[in-house]
């Protein structure tokens, strides 16, 4: 027998209570390529899914709510805007727990997941008040938006015009490893004036020699790539705005109908539709942030490319500006009020060595933010972490040294590894060492999929994000 009209109703009605009291956290996790948004998020929205207070071993462990017994259930929501693709979480997961476990693969442009953390209220002042009131249970509405971090590297280009963009990426393409790099781009632009009249084959056959050339980059390493939009186009698919490059300056000023005032146009409407629409359509609902930083891949690849991830953090660095007079504020009319950086892959590195890789990270910031205005700000923290952990700590019986139990690309068993050293100097002493850290691969646990993914500081992320909204 079904239940009488107005329970349906009173509980329809009881639900959009909730809805409207209920806190929301709108949470943005990006970081550059291979830095591990996705398999950040598919971690986090897994491990609260899955949370299991009879575990012996929780990934949850050291998340306050959890560990407090104050957790009650997290549940995915499926309202999401209409307009933003969802979140792959369905496929990450499988990736990750199937027959044979392989990294998920990397989320092209915006998407979004959404889940409601129920949970019982704690001692804080409005918790007892509340529960006073017999509202013993709250939820919090978690809305996760992902996107690429090469989209925050073009925020310095609204502070440029087209010619000091061009003057400076030209000059950048003629340095170091990238001017191999740029070499059919450099000799396509080198063949014709940009002061001669606009040739729309010709700008496409230049604005494709630039794309190729910044994927090169991309694959080398390099991180300070602009326009990000060439590199992950998203919906601008094909789309004209992203069909230009940086041109040499013309003799004198350039006509109506010339190469570099086409691009020019161009580049004026990639400020406008892309970098700025960007911000004010995504950005001002974010309240807290995660920033993704994958130090151990650029230590590997040398100076160079150290040196070139530092320039895009540094770029990054803008988009969470806790100034008054922030560009963010200014794009938005809000701001962010907690940022994490995150220095990926913690268990590709002795357990010795990961308070280095917090450091280094945190110094790097540090050195970075000339102002002093995020090391000053209340709101930003540096951690290292693993959201998805695929190796042991052991110790070598012989010596006693820290070592890795893990499994490479192409291993038939986990190995022993003893992996380079993290310098404790910032910049590195590059003619002191040479950097060497595995890379490693999940590991086949059929246990991952029902009580979530080992991992190693992601409660603590979570207790900084998320813990002052679940008192």
């Amino acid at each position: 027998m079904s239940p009488p009209q107005w329970v349906a109703t009173l509980a329809a009605m009881i639900d959009r209570l909730e809805d409207l009291f209920a806190q929301r956290i709108n949470l943005g996790v990006t970081g550059l390529q291979q830095a591990g948004k996705t398999v950040f998020i598919t971690s986090l929205v897994h491990n609260l899914l899955r949370a299991d207070q009879a575990a012996q071993r929780s990934p949850l462990r050291n998340f306050d709510v959890f560990d407090q017994g104050r957790l009650v259930a997290a549940t995915l929501r499926h309202d999401t805007n209409a307009t933003v693709p969802q979140f792959p979480y369905t496929q990450a997961v499988a990736a990750l727990t199937g027959q044979q476990p392989h990294w998920p693969a990397r989320t092209e442009g915006i998407s979004r997941i959404r889940l409601d953390i129920r949970y019982r209220r704690g001692d804080s002042l409005i918790g007892t008040a509340a529960r006073w009131l017999g509202l013993d249970e709250a939820v919090l509405q978690l809305d996760i938006v992902d996107y690429p971090g090469e989209w925050l590297v073009d925020l310095p280009m609204l502070g440029q015009d087209f010619e000091a963009w061009s003057a400076a990426m030209l000059r950048q393409a003629r340095q170091g490893a990238r001017a191999a790099l740029a070499r059919d781009w450099l000799a396509c632009i080198g063949e014709r004036g940009s002061g001669q009249p606009h040739d729309e084959e010709w700008a496409a056959r230049a604005a494709a020699l630039y794309t190729e050339y910044l994927r090169r980059c991309a694959a080398a390493g390099l991180r300070y790539l602009q326009p990000g939009r060439l590199l992950t186009p998203a919906e601008l698919k094909g789309a004209p705005v992203l069909r230009f490059c940086p041109l040499p300056a013309p003799d004198g000023a350039a006509k109506r109908d010339s190469l570099h005032a086409a691009f020019a146009a161009k580049y004026r409407d990639y400020q406008e539709s892309v970098i700025r629409a960007f911000y004010q359509r995504h950005f001002a609902g974010i309240s807290r942030q995660i920033v993704l930083v994958d130090v151990l891949t650029a230590l590997n690849a040398g100076a160079e490319v150290f040196d070139d991830m530092s320039a895009a953090l540094a770029a990054i660095l803008q988009s969470f500006d806790h100034g008054r007079n922030g560009l963010l504020q200014w794009l938005t009319g809000r701001g962010i009020d907690r940022v994490l950086f995150a220095a990926t892959k913690a268990d590709h590195v002795v357990r010795g060595d990961r308070i280095h890789l917090e450091h280094l990270t945190q110094r790097m910031l540090h050195v970075l933010d000339e102002s002093n205005r995020i090391k000053a700000a209340a709101g930003v923290k540096v951690e290292a972490i693993a959201s998805v952990r695929c190796t042991d700590d052991m110790r070598r019986s012989d010596t006693g040294r820290e070592i890795l139990l893990g499994r490479r690309q192409g291993d038939a068993a986990d190995t022993p590894l003893d992996p380079g050293a993290i310098p404790l100097d910032f910049p590195p002493p590059w003619d002191s060492f040479k950097y060497r850290f595995w890379d490693f691969q999940p590991r086949a646990d059929s246990a991952w999929r029902y009580s979530g993914f080992p991992n190693i500081g992601v409660p603590e992320a979570l207790n900084y994000l998320l813990g002052d909204h679940l008192t």
